[in-house]
């Protein structure tokens, strides 16, 4: 069973009804600390035609989520947040035989779409190392003896806001996959699927200190926050009928 013990039966009109019982797992997150410590003259506080309080605040929060960001798709789970990359539920989708080194073929996208959970189809998108463009914008699908050919990835244009998609599906281009031909280098995933805890209240907290550098004049600022995650899935689901393995997460794996 795929859904934690429940089962269903057909049951005949006045027959005994067979009990099924769901089984719980239980997921532990302890949250793990993210910190940033800056120091400000008086002199820049008291002087810069811009608060610089609401910018420090801004730019360090933007740092923080780059982090979070990071470790959702990379985190190794010790003293930082499980990424997909390193969680035991990642299918890893092979390369094609004899595909060259650090290339992307229609075969790896379609595949990798095969292996995605049907459940998670909906929310699912893509991910890919901005080195992967060139070659996913290539990519295109042969349609019928002699027609003509059709293009996997689809940037359209609404209103001037460019939307790029990959067997209709959004694809967001970011450093935090790894290099073309790395695995991990494109990812599929459904991050509904991915669970994150932090402290009632959860974002940056702020705080600041004159005492800490109170014989050079500075004012200290410190941005924190604790959290953790991890997907929710603990392994790859095997379905009813076939034997390729089906999760939440999809990646390709090593074209080295």
């Amino acid at each position: 069973s795929v859904y934690g013990g429940i089962i269903v039966y057909r049951v005949a009109e006045a027959a005994a009804v067979t009990a099924s019982k769901p089984t719980f797992a239980r997921i532990r997150l302890t949250l793990s600390k993210i910190a940033a410590l800056a120091y400000a003259t008086t002199e820049l506080l008291e002087d810069s035609p811009i608060s610089m309080e609401p910018l420090l605040g801004k730019m360090f929060g933007e740092a923080i989520g780059f982090q979070l960001d990071e470790d959702i798709i990379n985190g190794t789970g010790a003293g930082q947040m499980l990424g997909v990359l390193n969680a035991p539920c990642l299918v890893s989708q092979a390369k094609e035989s004899g595909q060259a080194a650090k290339s992307i073929v229609t075969e790896n996208i379609l595949k990798m779409w095969s292996r995605m959970l049907t459940r998670s189809q909906g929310n699912a998108f893509w991910i890919a190392n901005m080195d992967c463009f060139p070659q996913l914008a290539a990519l295109q699908l042969s349609v019928g003896t002699g027609g003509s050919h059709v293009g996997l990835l689809q940037t359209n244009s609404i209103a001037g806001a460019p939307h790029t998609t990959l067997l209709g599906k959004p694809l967001a281009l970011t450093e935090h996959c790894q290099t073309i031909g790395t695995k991990g280098d494109i990812i599929l995933g459904d991050y509904g699927q991915y669970l994150v805890g932090q402290k009632a209240g959860g974002g940056v907290s702020t705080a600041t200190s004159v005492h800490l550098k109170f014989i050079e004049d500075e004012v200290a600022f410190r941005f924190t926050i604790r959290t953790d995650g991890q997907p929710w899935l603990p392994s790859a689901i095997t379905p009813k009928h076939g034997s390729n393995t089906l999760s939440a997460f999809v990646a390709l794996n090593n074209r080295g």
